[in-house]
């Protein structure tokens, strides 16, 4: 252990948002930094602003998301509803700023996995700042990772880290320990000198050798225990839309499976009658299977009754039945597949292939053997139209699968957004997929928020045990080919139209569509 460093604090801020999901909410690169730390022999504390995932705070709609104000239905109500209210989800800022300075720690990481919620990282670091300046405070993460400047800028921050954890951690915390040796040294970091902001280079990606496997409990019930994991990086694909590979590299590389056993042996047992649930996050692992076999069985050999979803989702277009089959047959109950769209123009210009073929046997084979599938469509491509969004949904609507539906939104650095700048004069929070901002002027928000509609009402479709009231909005909807929604008024909900909505979206979606209920 180099000297000089006694407590180092991970933490991790709030989340400011129309929603939350809790049980994913998981921060696997701190708990990847913290285990890098205790390793070299530091003290290490996480702080999780977010370790009560439910707790929450409305707060008013932010200036930069005012576009949605005409959107946001007072009192809107049920599983066909939009967003009503903004939360802080979280502790407040100077609660956690108590806490970290409570610890005297040497040194702060604040961590920001995402670069929309790059607001709560500086709005922490000046509640720290403010209780304790001189207490160093470091800015790194993916988030940070995709445009260092925006946070170093900030007088909170007295350094970024960028990249990997594996490559850049350790030599960061030799560099801090030793203020003789060189800055430049660091990769990815960045820092101060004389009013000037620099960056280093970030190392080349890991290799499989290096990679640090993570798991995280996630969430426990009467009858489950719920872990998080990753166990790869990567993506040897070149989709325009996805921003895997700034951070993570466009080769894919999976973690030793001695690395991922050693995690796995480490959980405790789980107590009698509980069924233990893996959630891996990692885009890719069907790059290589044997690796993900070898994983899966290490999993069921700790536990033998074992479950598993890859919520971020798993690529259909590297699966055929007897992958699927193998899957379903090890423990998988649900696969969440990414369509993006059934335009063969947008995917070619988005330089990513789909088979609708493909996808239907699949989707077959799963309702055959009772796993449960979302499929994601985007919506908001550059050569997105209307036609293009309701061809997607007519498709979609007949098949017994859940709709996800992701609004698009870039991260600085895309294709099409890696002039920085871009990003100089507009909030991070429209970098959010809830934002509805029409980055690329396909498609207007009140579009966007149509789609987003349409696919809960298909959603409760699909639904079983309907209400008399959820009856009604599917109903209306399709008979008038107007947007229904219900609203809580005096106690009792009422289905009443939607205000603002792109009707003629909303009719060339269910212009033909039988009542299915």
């Amino acid at each position: 252990m180099i000297p000089g460093i006694l407590q180092i604090v991970i933490a991790i801020p709030p989340i400011e948002d129309f929603y939350s999901t809790p049980h994913r909410i998981s921060f696997l690169g701190s708990r990847i930094a913290e285990t890098l730390l205790e390793n070299a022999g530091y003290q290490v504390r996480i702080i999780n602003s977010l370790a009560d995932a439910n707790r929450k705070r409305h707060l008013p709609l932010p200036a930069a998301l005012a576009h949605l104000s005409p959107f946001l239905i007072s009192n809107e109500t049920g599983r066909s509803s939009y967003f009503t209210r903004y939360h802080r989800f979280g502790e407040e800022y100077d609660a956690v700023a108590d806490k970290i300075t409570e610890i005297n720690p040497s040194l702060c990481f604040i961590s920001t996995f995402a670069f929309c919620y790059g607001e709560s990282t500086l709005n922490l670091a000046e509640a720290i700042k403010k209780k304790w300046q001189e207490l160093t405070v470091v800015a790194c993460g993916a988030g940070v990772s995709v445009h260092p400047d925006y946070f170093l800028r900030d007088s909170s921050i007295d350094f970024t880290l960028s990249g990997e954890a594996e490559t850049n951690l350790l030599p960061f915390i030799g560099y801090i320990t030793d203020k003789s040796s060189d800055p430049g040294l660091v990769p990815g970091l960045g820092y101060k000198n004389k009013g000037q902001r620099i960056f280093n280079m970030v190392d080349p990606p890991t290799d499989s050798s290096t990679i640090q496997p993570v798991l995280a409990l996630t969430g426990e019930t009467k009858h489950a225990v719920y872990y998080t994991a990753s166990v790869s990086r990567g993506c040897n694909s070149a989709c325009r839309f996805c921003a895997n590979h700034l951070v993570h590299g466009r080769s894919f590389r999976g973690a030793e499976p001695d690395r991922v056993a050693a995690q796995v042996g480490a959980l405790p047992n789980a107590a009698e009658g509980k069924t233990v649930c893996f959630n891996f996050e990692d885009d890719n692992l069907l790059c290589d299977m044997p690796r993900f076999r070898e994983i899966i069985r290490i999993c069921r050999k700790r536990f033998p009754g074992a479950r598993f979803t890859t919520e971020n989702g798993i690529d259909y277009r590297l699966m055929n039945d007897e992958i699927c089959s193998e899957l379903i047959d090890a423990g998988f109950i649900q696969f969440n597949f990414t369509l993006a769209s059934v335009d063969d123009t947008v995917l070619q210009q988005e330089t990513r292939h789909g088979s609708t073929n493909r996808y239907n046997a699949l989707l077959a084979l799963c309702r055959k053997s009772g796993c449960k599938v979302i499929t994601y469509i985007i919506c908001g491509f550059p050569e997105d139209t209307k036609e293009t969004i309701s061809r997607s949904f007519r498709f979609l609507i007949e098949k017994e699968t859940a709709i996800g539906i992701s609004l698009f939104y870039p991260v600085p650095g895309l294709s099409g957004f890696r002039d920085l700048k871009t990003f100089d004069t507009l909030s991070p929070r429209l970098c959010c997929g809830s934002s509805a901002w029409p980055w690329n002027n396909s498609l207007s928000t009140e579009t966007l928020v149509t789609a987003f509609r349409i696919s809960r009402v298909i959603n409760c479709m699909h639904s079983f045990n309907l209400t008399d009231q959820e009856h009604e909005v599917i109903t209306r909807t399709i008979e008038t080919g107007s947007l229904h929604t219900m609203v809580k008024d005096k106690g009792k909900r009422r289905v009443v139209e939607v205000p603002r909505q792109d009707k003629e979206l909303v009719r060339m979606v269910f212009s033909s569509t039988a009542v299915l209920i």
